[in-house]
């Protein structure tokens, strides 16, 4: 199987990076402000919590234990007396770890290995932030005074963000699987919901499978699971379509210039003026009727989506109670239910219509001068 890696929730980690650089700016403020203190406060520490706490968005059962843990986690490795960088790589490790895991704004507690991802890449980009911090200082910004300061909070801040960025990263093996996941992401509505739980039914199906002895049969099956969900998925994008087409317009602003027109074209005493109104009401109605006919057509394909969604949850359950030393037993079992499947979807597969055929919009009316 080919690797698939896609970059997802892309607007969640732009919004989080600018927060997390809001967040250390103010902190930069501070620090400056402590600094003429005699008060020097670690970047390494106070600029990766500053950017943690400003761009983790966690739910609100969530929210107050979150913000503690990133207040407080993150110092621990400082009191262990390790030498530097050591301490602010573990600091933004554990930051971005929390901000992966709770923080969000999904409202879904982040993957394993997306959390050990953004662990692991903060961990080595705090301590290069650091380092970029005392070239800026040493050649271009000097090492007191607000300015110095803020850079240095927001080049740690910056570099501590990037590492994030695998908790919006998503490595799938399986390209069905990867597609799903892409549907779900991007997606709206009652459509995001069945593709979500098509690729939910075709997981489920394809791990009992996968416990199957290899078999001729096997390999079918999973054909045939990977063709169910390849159709469920490609009935999301074309419904995704439509509706995009269809948000576009306003049928009933379209529907009030065609009556306008037309009055316009009662009322009007000169024969030209009167046929070129008629003629772009004319072909203000042939635009109407196209989108009634977009309109039908997004309606079967929601329909033809619940249907092969159905088909998913009756393969589901067609394996209940399938063991794999069954299928052992008589390797034929796999290919009678892979057969069994593709029958039910040949038996539910809609008869052949305008659906199948894009729609093309109709040409324009010239309108004679």
């Amino acid at each position: 199987m080919a690797l698939s890696v896609q970059f997802l929730h892309r607007e969640e980690f732009e919004s989080r990076t600018l927060r997390a650089l809001g967040g250390a700016a103010c902190m930069g403020i501070l620090g400056a402000a402590a600094q003429r203190l005699h008060f020097p406060m670690d970047p390494g520490y106070f600029a990766v919590v500053a950017a943690a706490l400003a761009g983790a968005r966690a739910l609100p059962r969530h929210a107050i234990a979150l913000r503690i843990g990133i207040a407080t986690l993150p110092v621990l490795p400082f009191l262990l007396g390790l030498d530097d960088p050591l301490p602010q790589s573990l600091a933004g490790a554990v930051a971005a770890a929390l901000v992966a895991w709770l923080g969000n704004g999904r409202g879904e507690a982040g993957r394993p290995f997306s959390v050990a991802a953004s662990a692991a890449a903060a961990g080595v980009l705090v301590p290069l932030s650091l380092h970029v911090k005392d070239v800026l200082e040493a050649r271009f910004v000097g090492h007191t005074g607000l300015w110095p300061v803020l850079v240095g909070f927001l080049t740690v801040a910056l570099f501590w963000s990037i590492g994030t960025l695998p908790a919006n990263v998503v490595m799938e093996l399986d390209a069905i699987e990867a597609r799903g996941r892409l549907l779900e992401d991007t997606l709206k509505g009652e459509a995001r919901t069945l593709a979500a739980r098509a690729l939910t039914l075709y997981r489920q199906c394809k791990d009992v499978v996968g416990g199957m002895p290899s078999s001729p049969g096997k390999q079918e099956l999973l054909g045939v699971l990977e063709k169910m969900a390849s159709d469920s998925f490609s009935l999301a994008e074309a419904h995704a379509g439509l509706e995009a087409q269809l948000g576009s317009v306003v049928a009933n602003d379209v529907d009030a210039q065609v009556k306008e027109l037309r009055n316009r074209a009662a009322t009007t005493q000169d024969a030209v003026a009167r046929r070129q109104l008629e003629l772009a009401a004319s072909s203000l109605g042939e635009e109407l009727n196209h989108l009634d006919a977009l309109a039908r057509r997004r309606e079967r394909l929601l329909a033809q989506l619940h249907a092969q969604v159905a088909l998913l949850e009756r393969a589901r359950v067609s394996f209940v109670g399938v063991q794999g030393s069954e299928m052992g037993e008589k390797g034929a079992q796999a290919a009678q239910l892979a057969r069994r499947l593709k029958s039910l979807g040949e038996d539910s597969a809609a008869p052949p219509s305008e659906d199948t055929t894009p729609v093309t919009a109709p040409q324009g009316t010239r309108v004679a001068p």
